[in-house]
C-alpha cells in the first residue's frame, strides 16, 4: 500500500466534503419534506416554497455526490476480461474506461454548462416563488466540471499503474 500524496489528500478531503455536504443536503430535504408531510396530515398548511427548494436543491445534492464517487473509483466496471488478460491487459482496459469516464463527464459538463446558459437568458425561475434557477444550474455546473478534473486524475493515476503494469488499486472506504 502506497502512502498518499500531500495533493491526493487534498483532493480527498475537497470531495468527501462535497459528498458530506450533499449528503446533509438530501437529509435537510428530506426532513423538511416529512414535516410538511405531517402537518397536511394535521390539517396545517404545507411549508410554503417547499416544492421549490426541493426543486433547485436535489440538482445541487446530487451532483455532489459524483466527485467522491469518481475519485474513489465506484464507476460501474466488468473486470472479467482484465482478470482473463493478465494484470498488463487488465491495467490497460482500467486506463480505456477511464477515459471514456472523462469523455463522458466532459460531455455531461458541456451540456450542463450550456444548459445554464439556456436557462440564465431565459430568465427560468421556479413555479411558485419565483427564484431564478440559473444560479443553482451554475453550481452544478461547476461541480460537472469538478468531475472532470477529478477524472483527469484519475485518468493519469491509471495512467501511471498501466506503466508499472499493475491494476489500478481502488478506494475501499466509503464516507
Amino acid at each position: 500500500m502506497t502512502i498518499p500524496s500531500r495533493s491526493t489528500q487534498i483532493l480527498d478531503r475537497a470531495v468527501d466534503t462535497m459528498a458530506v455536504i450533499g449528503f446533509t443536503g438530501l437529509v435537510i430535504i428530506a426532513f423538511m419534506t416529512v414535516v410538511d408531510v405531517c402537518l397536511r396530515y394535521l390539517g396545517i398548511s404545507r411549508i410554503p416554497g417547499l416544492n421549490d427548494l426541493e426543486e433547485v436543491a436535489f440538482a445541487i445534492v446530487i451532483a455532489s455526490c459524483f466527485p467522491a464517487g469518481l475519485k474513489k473509483g465506484n464507476a460501474v466496471t466488468v473486470r472479467v476480461l482484465g482478470k482473463l488478460l493478465g494484470h498488463k491487459a487488465h491495467s490497460y482496459l482500467d486506463v480505456i474506461g477511464a477515459l471514456f469516464m472523462l469523455l463522458f463527464f466532459g460531455l455531461v459538463a458541456w451540456q450542463f454548462v450550456s444548459f445554464t446558459i439556456d436557462y440564465a437568458s431565459a430568465g427560468r425561475t421556479t413555479s411558485t416563488l419565483e427564484w431564478p434557477v440559473a444560479p443553482v444550474w451554475a453550481i452544478v455546473s461547476l461541480i460537472m466540471i469538478a468531475c472532470v478534473g477529478v477524472q483527469v486524475w484519475v485518468l493519469r493515476g491509471t495512467l501511471d499503474a498501466a506503466k508499472a503494469g499493475a491494476p489500478v488499486e481502488h478506494q475501499a472506504d466509503s464516507l
